[in-house]
């Protein structure tokens, strides 16, 4: 998928339902901001939830949250306060008016209420900063124990105890993103255990490494700019096969692309080449899978492509913890570093395609400038 796809906004419940998925997992005590251009989704914003004190500047705090989005031109918004654990949007979700969940609600129809009423300072503020930004807010909403309603609601057109997503569209939701590839895992930590390395694996790739490493020595020690640049080529074909190809990774392949990244013109030509693939999920799970399997000192490569590939796919929890995984290999990665500042202001993965779409292939590749043959002609 090569563009931001489109969020259906018929109604609450369809957005509700996506939320795990916009995010990679089950969100709990936080504010999501779901901002879209032209019907597409532009990007979803999570933070923590404020501190319910006076020593937060609320208005601060919206401010900050919605700059960078500024000089991206989103037309609407949808503000999202989850609070406590969540199971959001299952098959197995309960039709309103039954008697057991009615059971179950009784207890927490004032809790929704007054959580409800004491976060509504909170979507009050971040609602003056983006009705400052002309962009529309097209609902705004809480969520606790499941169920959800809306700030907006005016004439209780939502139950006091808020109301469950409906399951048929809970199922519809999860099925066109399962046809994606796209997930959701229970928690934030979970997502991060699918990131963290492979002990066994590790162990496995690097004596590979170490060997190939010795490889390249012996092939190109002496070999002159002409040598490396010519393996530089080859590099670049080979990898954007593999990670675009559609194909299991080998060792060998796994080794390739870890030896591969870590020389900067490789890893900027794949980059260019990874902005415009048709299969961007793909691509993400073969880089993940690579980076599972790196060696310490390989890691900072394939975290930061990861994330560039995750952030492009609007997958700001995976890009952030692929660019912290680059930035604890390697703290003065300079292009984990930009990308994560990029991710922790807010920036849409627009800003990161604008600016490789102003570049062309030969640029990424940066080839040295030929050496001058005698005197330029006249």
């Amino acid at each position: 998928m090569t563009t931001q796809p489109t969020l259906d906004m018929r109604g609450p419940d369809h957005l509700v339902a996506s939320l795990p998925y916009l995010l990679g997992f089950q969100p709990a005590e936080s504010l999501v901001v779901v901002w879209t251009k032209g019907g597409r989704l532009l990007l979803t914003q999570r933070v923590d939830l404020p501190a319910k004190d006076d020593q937060v500047d609320l208005t601060e705090f919206a401010n900050v949250l919605v700059r960078p989005l500024k000089d991206h031109d989103p037309d609407e918004v949808v503000l999202v306060v989850i609070e406590d654990v969540n199971d959001l949007p299952a098959a197995s979700a309960v039709a309103l008016g039954d008697p057991h969940d009615e059971q179950r609600v009784t207890g927490e129809v004032e809790a929704l209420a007054a959580g409800a009423l004491s976060r509504s300072e909170l979507i009050d503020a971040v609602t003056t900063a983006v009705t400052a930004m002309d962009v529309f807010m097209r609902d705004a909403l809480y969520i606790s124990r499941g169920r959800f309603r809306s700030f907006l609601c005016v004439d209780e057109c939502c139950p006091v105890n808020g109301r469950i997503v409906d399951p048929v569209i809970a199922n519809s939701v999860a099925a066109s993103f399962a046809v994606r590839g796209v997930s959701a895992l229970p928690s934030r930590a979970d997502l991060v255990s699918v990131l963290e390395p492979d002990p066994i694996g590790v162990a496995r790739i690097e004596p590979l490494i170490i060997d190939r490493e010795q490889e390249l020595d012996d092939a190109l020690g002496s070999g002159g700019s002409s040598a490396v640049e010519a393996w530089r080529d080859a590099q670049v074909d080979h990898l954007a096969s593999l990670i675009c190809g559609g194909v299991d990774l080998s060792d060998v392949d796994t080794v390739a692309l870890l030896v591969g990244l870590c020389d900067v013109r490789v890893r900027d030509t794949l980059l260019w080449h990874l902005n415009s693939a048709n299969d961007r999920y793909g691509c993400l799970d073969r880089l993940l899978i690579g980076l599972r399997l790196a060696p310490n000192g390989y890691v900072a490569p394939i975290a930061t492509c990861a994330a560039l590939v995750a952030w492009l796919l609007g997958d700001g929890a995976r890009a952030s913890i692929a660019i912290d995984r680059a930035l604890s290999d390697d703290p003065e990665y300079s292009l984990a570093v930009l990308v994560g500042m990029s991710i922790s202001v807010g920036l849409p993965p627009a800003a990161w395609k604008e600016v490789m779409g102003q570049l062309t292939v030969e640029a990424c590749r940066a080839r040295p400038l030929a050496k001058q043959e005698g005197p330029p002609a006249a």
